[in-house]
């Protein structure tokens, strides 16, 4: 698979209607945590209180994602980091790639890159992602940067009347 260049770069509010279909997505509530639907307005307002508050206190991070084609630049995508600890300097991992750029290798891309700034610029020790088991595209991504299984919860994730093993991704800053 060739790398793919993005870039990685803070929220704007032009984003606003990228994030409220990113999270409004219900295919990607099944391997998440989320399942509410959020309203434009409750975006927009946190695009506005949040982005220039400091990481340290709201302790996460969302990126956009960014690829140039020609002389035009589009947004494919987002990165969060989450439950940032900066005591024990380790953050979780959420990648989502917009349905028309998937299985174009943005999310390998994209995930070095937020490797890359969390473990050089905010100088965390750890990174980690929680992936549902059944998830066997995210699964090989994390599987492929490099991550390290390290654990299996059993019953982690509901959906409808079924639980799903959530498997758990481990990465460390050998720097």
């Amino acid at each position: 698979m060739t790398k793919h260049t993005v870039i990685l770069r803070a929220v704007e509010i032009k984003d606003c209607s990228l994030i409220y279909e990113y999270e409004n997505d219900t295919t990607a509530w099944n391997d998440g945590i989320s399942n509410r639907f959020y309203s434009l307005h409750a975006i927009e307002q946190y695009v506005l209180n949040t982005q220039n508050d400091d990481i340290f206190a709201t302790q996460q991070l969302r990126l956009m994602i960014d690829i140039e084609q020609g002389n035009k630049r589009f947004t494919i995508g987002c990165v969060d980091l989450y439950d940032m600890d900066f005591k024990n300097h380790k953050a979780g991992i959420g990648i989502y790639i917009d349905k028309s750029f998937r299985g174009n290798g943005y999310a390998k891309s994209s995930l070095l890159e937020l490797e890359k700034y969390a473990f050089e610029v905010l100088n965390l020790h750890q990174l980690y992602a929680f992936v549902s088991q059944s998830n066997a595209v995210s699964n090989a991504l994390f599987s492929d940067c490099d991550f390290t299984l390290t654990a299996t919860l059993p019953d982690w994730l509901q959906t409808s009347n079924q639980y799903h093993n959530v498997n758990v991704y481990q990465k460390k800053n050998n720097h």
